[in-house]
C-alpha cells in the first residue's frame, strides 16, 4: 500500500508542478521562459507516465495475490513490468532536464555544443541502463551482462557531471549571481539526486532476494524530487532576475525624468 501511495503522490505532485510552471511563465525574466516551459513539459510527461504506472501497479497486485504469489514474487513481477515504463519516461524527460541547465545561462552565450553533448551523454546513460535491465535469466538476473551495461551507462552519467562542473560552470562565471545560483543547484541535483538510480539498478543483481518494493519507493520519491526541484530552482532564479530587471528599469526611468530638459 505504501508503494501505491508513492505512485499516487508522485503523479499528483508532478501534475500540480506542471500547472504551476505553466502559470508562472509570466513571473520570470524573458530569458527564463523557455527553460520554465521545459520544466512544465518534463513534469507533465512524467505525471502522465506515473498515472499509467500507478494503475498498472494497482491492477497487478490483486491478480498476483489471487495466483498465490509470495510477497517477494509480487514485488519482483510488478517491478519488472513497470521498469520498462520508467525507462520510457527517463528517455524523454532526462535529456530535457540536462538541457535546462545551460539554458539558465544561455543569454548572450553559445550553448549549442554543450547542449548536444549533454543530451547525447544522457541518451547513452538511459539506453545502456535499459539494455542492462533486460539481462535476465529464467531464474533471475544475468549479473555479468547487467554489470557491463551498468558500467557503460555510468560513462554517460560521468560525462554529464563532468560537463556540468567544467564547461557549464565556466560559462556561468560571467553570468548574474541568480543565474550562477540556478546552475549550481541544478548541477547539484544531477550529482546527488541522480545517484540513487545506479543503486536501484544494482539491487536486483547483488541482492537477488531483496524486496524490490523498496526500489519502487526510492525511485518514486527520487523522480518527484529530481524533476520538480530543478524547475523550482529555475522559477526562483528567473523571478529574482525579473524583479531586478524591473527595479533597474524603474531606476533608469527616474534618472531620465530628473535630468534637466535640453534648452
Amino acid at each position: 500500500m505504501a508503494v501505491y501511495f508513492t505512485f499516487f503522490t508522485a503523479y499528483i505532485s508532478m501534475g500540480a508542478a506542471f500547472i504551476f510552471f505553466l502559470v508562472q511563465r509570466g513571473s520570470v525574466a524573458p530569458e527564463y521562459k523557455t527553460a520554465l516551459t521545459l520544466s512544465a513539459l518534463i513534469v507533465g510527461i512524467a505525471a502522465f507516465h506515473y498515472f499509467y504506472m500507478k494503475g498498472l501497479y494497482g491492477d497487478s497486485l490483486p491478480l498476483l495475490m489471487e495466483a498465490g504469489a509470495s510477497q517477494n514474487d509480487i514485488a519482483r513481477k510488478t517491478f519488472l513490468s513497470i521498469i520498462n515504463f520508467r525507462y520510457m519516461d527517463w528517455l524523454i524527460t532526462t535529456p530535457l532536464l540536462v538541457a535546462k541547465i545551460p539554458l539558465a545561462v544561455a543569454s548572450g552565450r553559445k550553448i549549442g555544443g554543450v547542449l548536444v553533448a549533454l543530451m547525447l551523454f544522457d541518451v547513452l546513460m538511459i539506453v545502456a541502463g535499459f539494455i542492462g535491465e533486460q539481462q535476465l535469466t529464467p531464474t533471475g538476473v544475468a549479473v555479468g551482462p547487467r554489470l557491463l551495461w551498468g558500467f557503460i551507462s555510468t560513462i554517460g552519467y560521468v560525462g554529464i557531471v563532468y560537463l556540468l562542473f567544467t564547461t557549464v560552470r565556466k560559462m556561468a562565471e560571467s553570468a548574474t549571481p541568480d543565474e550562477q545560483w540556478a546552475v549550481k543547484w541544478m548541477s547539484i541535483f544531477v550529482l546527488t539526486g541522480w545517484g540513487i538510480y545506479p543503486i536501484g539498478y544494482m539491487v536486483p543483481a547483488i541482492l537477488p532476494d531483496a524486496n524490490l518494493n523498496w526500489v519502487h519507493l526510492v525511485y518514486n520519491l527520487g523522480d518527484a524530487i529530481n524533476k520538480i526541484g530543478p524547475g523550482v530552482v529555475l522559477y526562483i532564479a528567473g523571478h529574482r532576475l525579473l524583479m531586478e530587471q524591473q527595479a533597474a528599469g524603474k531606476r533608469s526611468s527616474a534618472v531620465n525624468e530628473s535630468a534637466p530638459a535640453a534648452v
